[in-house]
């Protein structure tokens, strides 16, 4: 796959600089004129994200050679040109104005490559817009005439004045319209065609900006065009389907845990739980909003400004133009989300404020997306503002190191509509060093942050990771406690902290329709999720003690005393734990008339409104305490084996056993410790991840392994 990527970008500068060479401009005067042969071809072939609902396809060259010899002043024929995505694959190229962003360039202009004509034509000509579509339409307002260079050796095309045009420049770009002849189609109205006539001399076409979506259906393999025209004698070209793009593999992202399991009785200050790592599918599928041109080379308009984004190439006095048709601008081309930028085609978006949106510009880089659920109360969420590694100089330059910065952070999924780049800086540092910022989880428990790529190599497979932290004060494990409940009382394998990876923005976050009648206010890029890549981002486990105790009555006679030491308080520096114990009675009630199966339960006395300690609950035990409770008196009549669950580690249970009154039987035993259930956590395993799984205690366990040199002790 490696090497077939680098064939593509050799196969595109190959075109690109065989379609410049061979431009040139109108004919020598005298000379024959023969058929004229023309021809459409893929000036190369992108892969395309499973994702997008904007990729940028090949552009496509019609190339043309001969014809006829045209007379001085003759009107130069025009025809209309349309093109088709084969299997209907709809044009999602942004709406601008009466037309879209999908432009027609005719003999490479802006390329400044010299030419055998003189005097500013062809590649040398300035880009001089058609203005829009409905002028196109009306073939007087930008006809063109055959006229001379300024040598008087060549025939080129100049506005043709008296036909009611009123340029000084030939216009030489022509705005695309989407949807006349079906959502898969964009036309270019009366384009004019000026035969080439002389051997070696060819007339170029390049159409560019022309965007499509793959999710939904719409794409699964390579993507075709087909181009038709009318006349077609005019521009006689086949319809024949060439290749423009190819589907690429998706991006993979993964929750890779750094700490298996935190305590909740144990205090955390930003400790870091979690990265997560994303990475693309191919060389190209993480882009920057434009080609690097660095700090000087800001783009103002299409809201931005900021001097960090440095990423974004001016479009006047650069090198770095991306206005050049065809430039592959030092490799980049491919990895930019913009196309061929034509500043001269802006429009403002009445759907979502004062946004100047222009031709072939991208809103912004590859935005990456978490969001979190199921944030507890009482915890703090951090993510790090930048992905991890050394951080280019500058950023948004021709560095190929990998990089992306924290732009957006809300309560919710959506990723706001032509949100400026605005990076946002941290609030402190995380256990890695990296900056972090905290998160604000919505009503729900939920929160997003949102990343943008301002570096990426365009010939390597690029991986991004981003930390995750949280903080929270120690509390016990109540019923209310906020990071989880008592096995007993949760089933395991029921939802938790859980946080999914994705492109953004994406429909799910509520902030835009797929539907192409919105493609004027809606975002580009924009993507799909296809598949749900998700993981815990932190695991906590209570501080429970799960203890057994095999035979308890409280009945016919007898009686039964359970005691729970409490012995976090020792010489090793354990945090000292303070909690009560839940009695799960398993058994029968013994009564004269036939024994009946029974289920009780007695609570802890935090754990209820009118707690009377012994009778109707467990007292609270202090760390270096014993307390105790009397079956007769809590658990009357009953007969059987008690679980009792108690909210705070290295609880020890004693039992004794008594006839009333202590007169013939004493019988006693130490409870047993019951490890937690286990659990297996697995993600990844799907066509780009491998599984990965952790064995670990269930939603609330008592313990998880030996955690300490004090557990050993106790």
């Amino acid at each position: 796959m490696a090497d077939f990527r680098r064939w593509l970008t050799v196969l595109a500068v190959l075109a690109f600089v065989a379609g410049i060479a061979s431009a040139q401009v109108g004919v020598a005067n005298g000379s024959a004129g023969n058929a004229l042969l023309c021809s459409a071809t893929g000036a190369g072939i992108p892969e395309l994200r499973p994702e997008g609902y904007t990729e940028l396809a090949g552009d496509i060259l019609i190339t043309c050679t001969g014809g006829p010899v045209l007379q001085q002043g003759a009107s130069i024929p025009t025809t209309n040109i349309v093109v088709y995505m084969a299997s209907s694959v709809p044009i999602t190229s942004r709406f601008i104005g009466s037309g879209s962003e999908a432009l027609l360039i005719v003999d490479e202009a802006g390329a400044n490559v010299t030419t055998g004509a003189t005097g500013g034509f062809g590649p040398q000509a300035p880009q001089v817009l058609c203005t829009t579509t409905a002028e196109q339409s009306n073939n007087g307002q930008c006809a063109l005439m055959v006229g001379h260079d300024s040598s008087g050796g060549y025939e080129v095309a100049v506005p043709n004045v008296g036909a009611g045009n009123t340029a000084n420049t030939a216009q030489n770009v022509f705005q695309g319209k989407i949807g006349d002849y079906g959502a898969n189609t964009v036309t270019f109205y009366n384009v004019p065609v000026l035969p080439p006539a002389t051997a070696g001399v060819t007339r170029v076409f390049r159409i560019t900006n022309i965007r499509v979506p793959v999710p939904g259906g719409n794409l699964s393999g390579t993507l075709q065009a087909i181009i038709s025209t009318n006349p077609n004698q005019t521009l006689p070209v086949a319809g024949t389907a060439i290749n423009i793009g190819i589907v690429g593999p998706a991006m993979s992202a993964a929750v890779k845990p750094v700490k298996n399991a935190f305590q909740q009785c144990q205090p955390q200050t930003r400790a870091l739980t979690a990265n997560l790592v994303y990475t693309e599918g191919f060389a190209t599928g993480f882009k920057t909003r434009v080609v690097p041109g660095g700090a000087a080379n800001n783009i103002t308009n299409n809201n931005s400004g900021n001097a960090l984004y440095a990423a974004e190439a001016t479009n006047t006095g650069s090198t770095n133009n991306q206005n050049i048709p065809g430039g592959l601008y030092g490799g980049f081309s491919a990895n930019t989300e913009s196309g061929f930028i034509f500043p001269s085609l802006i429009t403002s978006n009445t759907g979502t404020g004062a946004i100047n949106y222009t031709a072939g510009l991208a809103d912004y880089g590859t935005r990456l997306k978490a969001v979190f659920y199921n944030i507890p109360a009482g915890l703090t969420l951090y993510v790090s503002t930048t992905s991890g590694g050394t951080a280019p100089n500058p950023v948004g330059g021709t560095s190929i190191l990998p990089y992306a910065v924290l732009v957006a952070t809300n309560s919710g999924e959506a990723t706001p509509d032509g949100s400026s780049f605005a990076p946002i800086a941290s609030t402190g540092a995380g256990s890695d060093l990296l900056g972090s910022i905290a998160l604000t989880a919505n009503s729900s428990g939920a929160a997003t942050a949102v990343w943008e790529v301002t570096n990426s190599n365009p010939s390597a497979q690029d991986t991004l990771s981003f930390s995750v932290y949280i903080s929270y004060a120690a509390s016990s494990a109540t019923s209310t406690n906020p990071y989880g409940l008592p096995i007993t009382d949760l089933p395991i394998n029921s939802p938790v902290n859980d946080v999914q990876l994705s492109f953004a923005p994406e429909p799910g976050g509520g902030t835009f329709s797929t539907a192409n009648s919105t493609q004027g206010q809606i975002p580009t890029p924009r993507f799909a999720v296809i598949k749900i890549q998700e993981g815990r981002f932190t695991t906590i486990n209570l501080c429970q003690t799960t203890l057994l105790y095999p035979f308890v009555t409280g009945a016919a006679g007898f009686d039964t005393g359970i005691a729970v030491a409490n012995t976090s308080w020792d010489p090793f520096g354990t945090i000292n734990q303070t909690g009560s114990c839940k009695l799960y009675g398993y058994g029968v009630t013994v009564a004269t008339a036939g024994n009946t199966a029974i289920q009780t339960t007695i609570s802890g006395c935090d754990q209820i409104s009118n707690p009377l300690p012994g009778t109707n609950c467990f007292p609270i035990v202090p760390a270096g305490q014993v307390m105790s409770v009397m079956a007769s008196a809590t658990l009357t009549n009953f007969q059987g084996y008690v679980i009792a669950v108690c909210n705070f580690q290295y609880a020890h249970g004693y039992a004794a056993v008594t006839d009333l009154g202590l007169r013939n039987l004493w019988s006693s035993y130490l409870a047993l410790e019951l490890a937690p259930p286990q659990t297996i956590s697995c993600t990844g395993g799907n066509n780009t991840t491998s599984v990965s799984c952790t064995l670990g205690g269930g939603v609330g366990s008592p313990r998880v392994g030996v955690q300490s040199i004090e557990e050993l002790v106790h």
